[in-house]
């Protein structure tokens, strides 16, 4: 029982870290993940309530990772770029 508590706070912290990094988007996508992946495996292992978190927060962080990167690709920009008007 203690393994699936230790997999399930793992996946919590990396669905809350891939939230953290949305603007660094392959590190979110790794984290995102690893919370999936720790998740499912905590969930499958018996504990319930830190695992499917984990498990959901991971799963729309990386959504909306892809989305980022989807619409960041179609406008041609960057997360970092400072637009012309602002120098």
């Amino acid at each position: 029982m203690n393994l699936s508590k230790g997999l399930g706070v793992a996946s919590l912290v990396l669905g809350i870290l891939s939230v953290v990094f949305l603007m660094f988007i392959f590190v979110s996508v790794i984290f995102a993940v690893l919370a999936i992946v720790f998740g499912i495996l905590s969930v499958k292992k018996g504990a319930n309530g830190l695992g499917k978190a984990g498990l959901i927060i991971g799963s729309v962080s990386l959504a909306v990772t892809v989305v980022l990167f989807i619409i960041l690709n179609v406008f041609d920009t960057s997360l970092f770029l400072i637009p012309s008007w602002y120098q």
